[in-house]
């Protein structure tokens, strides 16, 4: 049994849920666990990174837990849970077009304020609704906790209050998703992704919109100036990528729209300047801060930024051709815009860069 694991920093703990997983999983099945999450980031960046680990070899099972990180990043903002529906269903038909005979299990954890189910929470409305239209096999730890303790949750069961307390609640969840996944292997009752992306067609209202994911390598012969590809790597991921110097630029004239940028960020990322137009009339220059908060602790983190939100509080727009221009600006600092988790560049950096992973297209059919 192969299984996936796509998810934001509660699948990345020591000692967490996945850990929990594979020790329940033990003397029941012989599971293989590949863990390709990624924290403090949106589910645009699981698009991502299941592009850029996808080896050809099948899943039976792909484990995705964004919940917290996207309610993180879309709550505040109007509209944000359509916002994330769209992130979910280009998530999907990535998924089904990479993995199709894998089967989905979303895993809903919850923050500790969203602790207790009658607190109210748009986002994980909107998630469960998803959810359940798709007919996916959700493992709902917010609604199965809750309910066991009474709303109320007891003091060993979080860190901090995003991540969930190791060992003592993350076996509990692990145990419950071993539980779920032997249940499906065993038994069934579960449809491929191939069979999930057919009926998204017929239930999304981005059933046209089409999804490109494009590796910052392929995107060189549009580059000029100080331009270099690199690969970076550590225990959790490797990562190829094209390092952008100081008087660098990408110019991209496409029939498709750039939704995110993919970043690899370290302690000499900066800022960019983003030129970005469309025949509709929009007109986006502006510089964005490319440095993520949590390289004050990490040397390098892989990270997304969703372009619209720049600019607005919603990912939702007409999704056609546009010409992006992408520089890397010989003078530091100066950032007028940037999206959450991203800071501006550290002083007396000795050399600025930006290191570009990918590119996510969208276009309307």
């Amino acid at each position: 049994m192969r299984i996936l694991i796509i998810g934001g920093s509660n699948s990345l703990l020591k000692g967490g849920y996945v850990q929990g997983l594979a020790q329940s999983l033990q003397s029941y099945a012989d599971a293989e666990i590949v863990q390709i999450s990624v924290g403090a980031t949106t589910s645009l960046s699981a698009i991502g990174r299941l592009h850029e680990t996808f080896n050809g070899q099948p899943a039976d099972f792909i484990l995705y837990e964004y919940g917290i990180n996207d309610a993180g990043h879309f709550a505040p903002r109007p509209g944000g849970a359509e916002s994330w529906l769209l992130c979910f269903h280009l998530l999907l038909k990535v998924a089904a077009r990479l993995y199709p005979s894998a089967v989905l299990v979303p895993l809903v954890l919850a923050q500790q304020q969203h602790f207790s189910a009658a607190v109210p929470n748009p986002i994980y409305d909107a998630q469960i609704r998803a959810y359940q239209e798709l007919a996916l096999q959700v493992v709902d730890i917010r609604a199965w906790m809750s309910a066991l303790f009474l709303g109320r949750a007891p003091d060993w069961m979080y860190r901090d209050p995003a991540h969930y307390e190791t060992p003592q609640a993350t076996s509990i969840i692990g145990a419950l998703v071993a539980q779920r996944l032997l249940a499906l292997k065993l038994h069934g009752g579960a449809e491929p992704l191939s069979e999930t992306a057919a009926r998204l067609q017929s239930l999304s209202p981005f059933a046209k919109t089409e999804v490109m994911y494009v590796p910052a390598l392929n995107l060189q012969q549009f580059t000029q100036g100080p331009v270099t590809p690199g690969h970076v790597g550590n225990r959790l991921m490797q990562l190829d990528y094209l390092r952008m110097l100081p008087g660098s630029r990408l110019d991209l004239h496409s029939e498709m729209f750039p939704l995110a940028l993919f970043l690899k960020s370290d302690p000499h990322h900066d800022n960019f300047q983003l030129d970005l137009t469309t025949p509709e009339g929009l007109a986006i220059h502006t510089r964005v801060v490319t440095r993520h908060a949590d390289t004050e602790t990490l040397p390098f983190i892989y990270s997304s930024i969703p372009l619209p939100l720049l600019w607005s509080h919603s990912l939702l727009m007409h999704y056609g051709a546009s010409q992006l221009g992408l520089s890397v600006p010989l003078d530091a600092g100066g950032a007028q815009s940037g999206f959450d988790c991203y800071a501006p560049g550290l002083p007396g950096a000795p050399e600025r860069h930006l290191d570009l992973v990918g590119l996510l297209l969208l276009v309307q059919q």
